[in-house]
Order: C-alpha cells, then sequence, then structure tokens
C-alpha cells in the first residue's frame, strides 16, 4: 500500500485524563512530530504530558502551568528581534492571534518519534480540566 502521510491522528478532548490519539496499524511503521495547544482557564494550575511509544505508563515530555496560562508548541520571537524561543511556549494572554498581532505561531516540537506497529501516542491532562485543547499527531505512516 502507500505510504500515508499527514494528520494521523488529532484530539480535542479537553477533560483529564489520557486520550491515546494514535496507534501504529499492523505491519506498519511511522515517523511523527506532535503539536498541541492548552488553553487553561483561570481557575487552578493545569498539567499537560505526552506519551509516545510504546505502550505505558512513561512519560516523553510533560509541563505544568499555573491558573490562567496557556501553553502550546510554538516559536516565538523575542523583543528585541535576536532571538527566538521554540518549543514549550506560555501564554498568560492566550495563544497567538492574528488579531492582536503576536510574534508567535503553533508548530510542532521540532523532534520525529520514530514507531514500530502497535506503538502509541497518547496525550494526558491532570490537575483540572482545560477550556480547550487540540493534539495532533502528523507526520508518515508506510509499511514496516
Amino acid at each position: 500500500m502507500a505510504a500515508k502521510m499527514g494528520i494521523l491522528g488529532e484530539s480535542t478532548v479537553s477533560t483529564t485524563g489520557t486520550v491515546t490519539v494514535y496507534t501504529v496499524p499492523s505491519a506498519k511503521a511511522a515517523r511523527v512530530k506532535v503539536s498541541f495547544v492548552v488553553d487553561n482557564s483561570s481557575g487552578a494550575d493545569i498539567s499537560f504530558a505526552a506519551r509516545v511509544g510504546m505502550p505505558g505508563s512513561e512519560v516523553t515530555f510533560s509541563h505544568r502551568t499555573v491558573s490562567g496560562v496557556d501553553v502550546y508548541t510554538g516559536m516565538v520571537e523575542s523583543t528585541n528581534q535576536q532571538a527566538s524561543a521554540i518549543g514549550f511556549i506560555e501564554a498568560d494572554s492566550g495563544v497567538p492571534t492574528t488579531e492582536t498581532g503576536d510574534k508567535a505561531s503553533v508548530v510542532p516540537l521540532p523532534v520525529d518519534f520514530f514507531l514500530s506497529t502497535g506503538d502509541v501516542v497518547q496525550r494526558v491532562i491532570g490537575v483540572t480540566n482545560a477550556t480547550d485543547a487540540i493534539f495532533q499527531v502528523m507526520g508518515v505512516e508506510d509499511d514496516a
């Protein structure tokens, strides 16, 4: 069969708990990146984590933020235009929007994950529910 490329899995579930976003099908392998936006209410702290690879409880990356501070994978330009940050971005005024003229973008983490048949990508929200969330797994899936 032909390779599959694009968004391989997506979740917009914003409640606490674990959601399996993508599972590598039988006799397939995948090379993926992950991207997410978590809109945190002003009610409580929130934790966000992902498990990438073999099924289990091992966390690949995690981030905890305080009440009212959103977190996303992205890139933001510094105010002096000499340096940029890429990775986990916190925004106490919300995620980037074109209406506000923010110098930021929601982009996948700059890391490739190589997965085999049966490997999963899960997102975990802890402490309290998010207001909104989106978690995407994008990449290429092909015959193993």
